[in-house]
């Protein structure tokens, strides 16, 4: 947040402040010399007075008679004693002469001095501003305010700045002279005298800032007041004071006293009516505070009025929204010092300010009344509240305060409050955010068309619910009212929030605040804490340990029962924590599935080891504050204690939907966090830009840490918890994300990003009570994190109908050159290896491996004995103990398998053999029979030949 910067440096008062600083010494070491000097003189003074009594003595004749001595020795005591008040006068004389003139010297120096700068620097501040004309001046001096506006990023106006401010002028001759009196009497006792300003006022308060008197009395005339006011801002500097002073004198040349006092008290704040309403100009003070006209007015009444523009919102009786305040004693002393004041002025009489002080002035001030607010929506409020909050800051800034401080003091907090508020709505600014107004909408659409249920009253008063959103049933539920014990009926739908951001400059493109801004208007994007469920788990266990390189995507872990130090019924006790379901796998499992699917025994395990074995407590906490969840949200305690339940959403306040999308934002953005922000910058009514956003980018995890844990949930969407997502997509894009459950499934929470954007949502109820029906588990067909997946699909299609840039569709995320691919053991996740087990015996690792991503900087190792993370004893000897069977299982299984090989090998070549014989055999025969059947043939051809023969 930028605060407002003075440019007029070297100041006035800088440079008073260095000439006082050369004079100071110089009157020091002059006061320095007197003293010396008189010390000087008044040893000398005794050294002669005794060297002369001496003499004097010795000088006496020893023939005087005793009279004669004693005659002589008065005389000689008397003229000593007249020397030395002589000459005593005369050294102190000449010393306090010459210091008089020194100091006498050295003031007319200072004097002028201080009197050349501050004309000089008068004259430099002044230099170069347009001096208004009488109608500018009047313009700007009867203008009650001016539109303030708010715009989309992409130009549409989103409206103007609505304002309860309620101001009625009327003349002077209407308002009761008892109140002009009282006005002049507190805040410019001189006002028919001076011409603008009094030199003497001035000078005080300067002289008061000088010397840092720690209180001031002010220097402002009621011209100089409706000038800063009207013409000029609320800036800190000599520069803005310089020109208030120009510009009183101004006026005052060309407007009457009457003029000015008339346009003073119909356009100073009076604090707030009993509507709640900011009211302005003693027309609507006289009526919203007292119920009577301003000429109507009683001297308590105008007392009082009169005391409320120096601290309007201090001495107001009534809060914000229009109930007395429970303490009025600061406006009712104020009220008392007006009338001491009028009274000695000679305004009133002793008897008037006695009575009038006695005088009960709670009886006359009105009760509560009801007021009856335009309609505004989510967006109006969002952007109304941050822009309030920056002009906020900047102007306790600007006065030395810091939000701390404002913390602890309610009244401070609510005066600076009101005092952007009224700002905001009535000086012309014009506030650009940075919504996309398209997405907006179309975001929007899709909570209008599946997320908002019709919920109608009949005449007994008793909810019509037509369930149309597909986000779950309206909650309809009987109360017991704790304050009138009545029985009552809560009607709540499920609610959604969502923040739609770009990862690398924080800028909110949309977001939903609710599913109906008419059933309740609190924002569930940034002002509804719930808590995270499994989607902290990446943030503040599987990061930061990745980061340390406490564990690797491939580290094995066993999920057994995690039993971890718990606070219950306000003892220590042991709390089991299992996965969904109450489901303990009771098998080793990688880093990278316990992540995909979500388990909440590895996640606790891992934390668990980072806060006992590793002492962490410190590096978790600062991890997390980088990434904007600061102590309003998880405290030190939670830290440091016995809370092994935040890493799976067990956290005491709760996260909001835009701190959940922060967070993940730091992922997508290569470990580095900008804040979410909506309002990119403001103008004033010249159009001079008074706030700029400034991008931040703080560094949490290396880039490295950022893709592994961003790869590991690319996963989730296409094979873990949300691998439904994906098809139910427009689109394709390279996209990572988490789901989330709280405890009791009360909430649901889906988070995804791209390279460039990053989309939340969660469901829930709002809860306003505690019913018998808290959660979502039951209320719908399908399961809730089903259907808030299924909403996040919806709004991503809508995104990129709308806009298929923002999404970064065409973009990958990049594989930083600090991450490798390595073949580990799949079983082990590290590498192949001889082990040697607790018995002494020797096993070799070995068996089917996989291809993992790692960090260079922490390679996989040879697997060791205790190469399971967090394991146990036993966990780790039952591993052992079955590989080592297996291993000597499978020799058996190897050599028996070499032994049946031979056999079958000999067997195998016998027949071979008798095959072959046999196959002889039978060719023998063959040709034996061949050559027979040869024979016989030539026998019968024979025969036949002889025959014919």
């Amino acid at each position: 947040m930028n605060s407002p910067q003075n440019n007029n440096e070297p100041t006035f008062f800088k440079k008073l402040k260095v000439s006082l600083k050369k004079v100071l010494p110089f009157i020091k070491n002059k006061w320095i010399s007197f003293k010396t000097i008189i010390l000087k003189q008044s040893v000398i003074l005794k050294e002669s007075l005794s060297r002369k009594d001496q003499s004097q003595i010795n000088s006496t004749s020893d023939s005087q008679s005793d009279n004669d001595q004693k005659r002589t020795q008065s005389k000689n005591v008397q003229k000593p004693a007249l020397d030395k008040v002589l000459f005593g006068f005369n050294v102190g004389y000449s010393v306090i002469k010459n210091l008089i003139l020194t100091i006498v010297v050295i003031g007319l120096i200072g004097a002028a001095l201080a009197g050349g700068l501050g004309i000089g620097y008068f004259a430099y501040l002044v230099s170069g501003e347009e001096i208004p004309t009488y109608e500018e001046m009047k313009a700007d001096i009867e203008n009650v305010s001016t539109t303030s506006a708010m715009y989309y990023a992409t130009g549409e106006k989103i409206s103007d700045l609505k304002t309860d401010l309620k101001r009625s002028e009327i003349p002077l001759s209407e308002m009761s002279p008892l109140v002009q009196e009282a006005i002049i009497a507190t805040e410019d006792e001189y006002f028919y005298k001076h011409s603008g300003v009094v030199p003497k006022a001035v000078a005080r308060a300067l002289v008061q800032e000088v010397t840092g008197a720690s209180t001031t009395s002010g220097g402002s005339t009621l011209t100089q007041q409706l000038v800063k006011q009207q013409i000029l801002t609320n800036e800190v500097s000599f520069k803005r004071k310089a020109n208030e002073i120009l510009l009183a004198f101004r006026v005052e040349n060309y407007f009457t006293k009457e003029e000015i006092l008339e346009n003073y008290l119909n356009v100073s704040p009076f604090g707030r009516n009993n509507k709640g309403q900011n009211i302005a100009g003693l027309n609507e003070a006289s009526i919203g505070i007292f119920g009577v006209k301003a000429n109507e007015l009683t001297l308590p009444q105008a007392a009082f009025l009169a005391g409320l523009p120096q601290n309007p919102i201090v001495y107001s009786p009534y809060t914000q929204t229009g109930t007395l305040k429970e303490d009025l004693a600061a406006g009712m002393s104020r009220k008392d010092e007006v009338l001491f004041r009028m009274y000695r002025e000679n305004y009133i009489t002793k008897e008037e300010y006695d009575t009038a002080v006695a005088y009960d002035l709670t009886q006359d001030f009105l009760p509560q009344e009801t007021d009856v607010k335009d309609s505004t929506d989510y967006v109006y409020n969002f952007v109304e509240q941050q822009a309030r909050q920056i002009i906020m800051e900047q102007l306790y800034t600007a006065d030395g305060y810091s939000a701390e401080d404002l913390s602890n003091d309610q009244e401070l907090s609510d005066m600076y409050y009101n005092q952007a508020d009224q700002d905001l709505r009535m000086n012309g600014y014009t506030v650009y955010s940075t919504i996309d107004k398209g997405v907006y909408e179309a975001m929007n659409d899709v909570v209008e068309q599946y997320a908002n249920p019709e919920i109608s009253y009949d005449e007994n008063n008793n909810p019509i619910i037509n369930n149309t959103s597909y986000l779950g049933n309206v909650k309809v539920a009987d109360y017991i009212d704790e304050e009138t014990n009545e029985t009552k009926t809560l009607v709540e739908p499920v609610q959604n929030g969502a923040v739609l951001r770009d990862n690398a400059t924080g800028r909110i493109i949309s977001f939903i605040g609710g599913v109906d801004y008419e059933l309740t208007q609190v924002n569930h994007a940034y002002q509804s804490p719930r808590s995270p469920g499994s989607t902290i788990k990446p943030l503040l266990a599987f990061a930061p340990a990745l980061e340390e390189g406490i564990i690797t995507p491939a580290t094995m872990l066993f999920e057994s029962s995690a039993k971890v130090p718990s606070w219950e019924n306000g003892s220590l006790g042991v709390h089991e924590i299992t996965n969904a379901g109450n489901v303990i796998p009771n098998k080793w499992t990688d880093v990278r599935t316990g992540l995909t699917q979500s388990s909440n025994i590895v996640t606790s395990k891992i934390y668990q080891q980072m806060k006992d074995t590793y002492n962490m407590e410190e590096k978790l906490e600062s991890y997390m504050h980088k990434m904007g969840f600061g102590s309003d949200i998880i405290t030190t305690e939670e830290y440091q204690g016995v809370y092994y339940a935040l890493p799976i959403g067990g956290i005491t306040k709760g996260t909001t939907v835009l701190d959940q999308t922060d967070g993940f934002s730091t992922l997508a953005n290569k470990g580095n966090y900008t804040e979410g922000y909506i309002i990119e910058k403001i103008e004033d009514h010249n159009g001079e830009v008074i706030y700029q956003h400034e991008v931040k980018p703080v560094e949490v995890f290396t880039p490295e840490t950022a893709y592994l844990t961003t790869d590991i949930l690319r996963d989730v969407l296409d094979s873990g918890t949300a691998k439904d997502v994906k098809g139910q997509l427009n689109f394709t894009a390279d996209i990572a994300g988490k789901t989330g459950t709280s405890d009791g499934q009360k909430d649901i929470w889906f988070i995804g990003y791209t390279p460039q954007v990053t989309l939340s949502s969660w469901i829930g109820y709002d809860n306003a009570v505690t019913t018998s029906v808290n959660d979502l588990s039951n209320s719908g067909s399908e399961s809730p994190s089903l259907r808030n997946k299924r909403h996040w699909a919806r709004l991503m299609n809508a995104i990129y109908n709308a806009n298929p840039t923002i999404l970064g569709t065409d973009q990958a995320f990049q594989q930083p050159d600090g991450i490798v691919e390595a073949k580990v053991l799949a079983a082990t996740g590290m590498q192949p290896g001889k082990v040697k087990l607790a018995n002494g015996k020797e096993v070799t690792a070995s068996g089917a491996t996989k291809t993992e991503l790692f960090n260079k900087k922490f390679l996989p190792k040879t697997t060791t004995y205790n190469f399971g993370f967090s394991a146990s004893d036993k966990e780790l000897a039952d591993y052992w103990e079955k590989t080592s069977k297996t291993a000597s299982d499978e020799a058996a299984k190897k050599a028996k398998a070499e032994t049946d090989k031979k056999k079958d090998e000999t067997k195998k070549a016998e027949e071979a053999k008798d095959k072959a014989a046999k196959d002889k055999a039978e060719k023998d025969k063959k040709a034996q029979e061949e050559a027979q059947k040869k024979a016989d043939e030539a026998k019968k051809k024979a025969e036949a030949d002889k025959k014919a023969e």
